[in-house]
């Protein structure tokens, strides 16, 4: 004969409120001990003795540390996130402004090049990157990142969740009737795609309004958040790190060669009638080249007065001898000044006297004379040179259109500073989710209370207990097909009864009613 299951209606319908008084099937308790004392007995015990002594530790024994270190973990999560906030500028002027080539291979120079640490253009790009690598070395960092950080978090991050939604679950059991399909996903799939549909049928299966159920939706929207960031958090660490080639300057000089920009210097000086003193071309005199700018400083200070050729520039570095420091005074200026005098002169360099007729030297004088309509900030001046005191000059215009950054043969390896941030607001997220959660389940659930924790084992036998009453007898000769059908067409529920501390199911008629389009989408779900 055919066995058959027998149903027992414990509530009228399975939408029907949480409040709803219950009937529970009999079920023995074989593995309790009478004899054994009670963990509550054993707390009793230990708060009645009155020779027990009271120490300073006692005192606090009541004090709910885990939860008092729970809230403290928060502001952990948070620190890094307001770090981040905080060093950004700092990161942008100390580590970025000051390089020549930009993280994204920008020259500092070109147009369009920011040295902003979260602008938009960083937002793949490791602009807090560090190291001087090859590509090998850097490979291997960014590997063993993947594996040890992205892999090596996600599944501590997915152990939290598993211990966490576990005993949440067993909370939601104790308020909620709740499916076999959300218990199966929560206690053997925590994280997985699969526990993720679960999670959206059972965040859009609201059921009847309430304040309950407004806190459980809110949960199913928390775990389903939690459970996303989890599942993406290799793909976000790996996203978040990485390696760029380091970049250097050039400019492309009259005859087509690619010239370091470091090997350029602003022109302070230009002797224009050099070949009166021996030279073929005019004589160019740059920053770098003190020895000759201090000649023609102290050359024209011989021949003119502070009246007559005001202080157009201050030090800038140069140390000048006190008999021309007025010369470097600080002065605004945006036009090259010329000096010459009609009368006899004498020009001292590199140990020579020569001796010259009327006029003087003709000189325009460049120093921190800084160009009004300037293409970038950082090319103020009016000419730029490299080949030495007979080579070509260079304007700021030529420099700012034949300016760019080429990449070396070294790799840097770091971070994206935006990415960075963005991912430290999603772990602080995740940390008020599970930390709430474990707060609340603390605070509310009987079975945590009675010091019930579920694991694999512990639900794997109240799983297979609740699978056995609802399918009835030949559930060993069932497929696993078979068997999802069966669970998924009965209607059944499971829920911890208010007078036990178990896992328990009961009957419900979901498979008989009409279902609207919504019911029909998150069919199999709670509600």
């Amino acid at each position: 004969m055919k066995g058959t299951t027998r149903f027992t209606a414990l509530r009228p319908h399975p939408e029907d409120d949480a409040g709803t008084s219950i009937e529970l099937l009999d079920m023995k308790h074989h593995h309790s001990r009478p004899n054994s004392p009670s963990r509550t007995d054993s707390q009793n015990w230990k708060q009645d003795d009155p020779n027990r002594k009271l120490t300073f530790w006692r005192k606090f024994e009541t004090f709910p540390w885990q939860v008092f270190l729970a809230i403290s973990c928060l502001p952990f999560a948070l620190a890094p996130l307001l770090a981040l906030a905080g060093a950004a500028e700092e990161a942008s002027t100390s580590y970025i402004r000051k390089r020549e080539c930009y993280p994204n291979g920008s020259w500092k120079e070109s147009k369009g090049a920011t040295w902003r640490i979260m602008d938009s253009s960083y937002f793949f790009t490791p602009n807090l990157s560090f190291g001087a690598m090859t590509f090998t070395q850097a490979k291997v960092i960014d590997i063993a990142w993947d594996v040890i950080v992205g892999r090596g978090g996600q599944l501590f991050l997915a152990w939290v969740n598993y211990r966490v939604f576990n005993e949440w679950l067993l909370y939601h059991m104790e308020m909620h009737l709740t499916s076999y399909k959300m218990y199966k996903a929560v206690a053997f799939e925590t994280t997985s795609l699969a526990t993720m549909g679960v999670f959206g049928k059972e965040f859009l299966a609201y059921g009847e309004r309430s304040r309950t159920r407004f806190f459980r939706w809110l949960a199913m929207l928390s775990m389903l958040i939690a459970t996303f960031y989890v599942l993406s958090f290799p793909t976000l660490m790996a996203a978040m790190t990485g390696y760029i080639t380091t970049y250097k300057a050039y400019v492309q000089d009259f005859d087509n060669n690619l010239i370091a920009w470091d090997k350029f210097s602003p022109v302070t000086c230009i002797v224009e009638d050099a070949h009166r003193i021996g030279y073929e071309k005019p004589l160019v005199a740059t920053r770098k080249d003190k020895e000759l700018s201090y000649a023609i400083y102290d050359y024209i200070g011989n021949y003119t007065t502070r009246e007559e050729f005001s202080p157009y520039t201050y030090t800038d570095g140069f140390g000048p001898p006190e008999s021309i420091a007025w010369m470097f005074k600080e002065y605004l200026g945006h036009e090259p000044v010329t000096f010459q005098r009609n009368q006899s002169s004498v020009f001292n360099f590199e140990g020579k006297s020569q001796s010259l007729d009327a006029p003087t030297l003709n000189i325009t004088f460049l120093n921190n004379i800084t160009v009004l309509d300037r293409p970038s900030l950082g090319l103020f001046k009016f000419f730029y040179a490299h080949e030495g005191r007979q080579g070509s000059i260079y304007n700021t215009s030529y420099i700012f259109t034949n300016g760019s950054c080429k990449p070396g043969e070294m790799y840097q390896w770091g971070f994206s500073y935006i990415f960075l941030f963005m991912v430290s607001i999603f772990n602080f997220v995740w940390s008020c989710i599970v930390v709430c959660m474990w707060i609340e389940t603390r605070r509310g659930s009987r079975m945590y209370k009675s010091g019930r924790r579920p694991g694999l084992l512990r639900s794997i036998l109240d799983f297979s207990a609740v699978m056995r009453e609802e399918i009835g007898e030949g559930e060993d000769r069932l497929q696993e097909e078979e068997l999802r059908k069966r669970l998924r067409d009965s209607g059944g529920r499971l829920l911890v009864p208010k007078s036990e501390l178990r896992v328990a199911r009961t009957g419900g008629g979901d498979a008989v009613r009409k279902r609207n389009w919504r019911q029909n989408l998150t069919q199999g779900s709670t509600f």
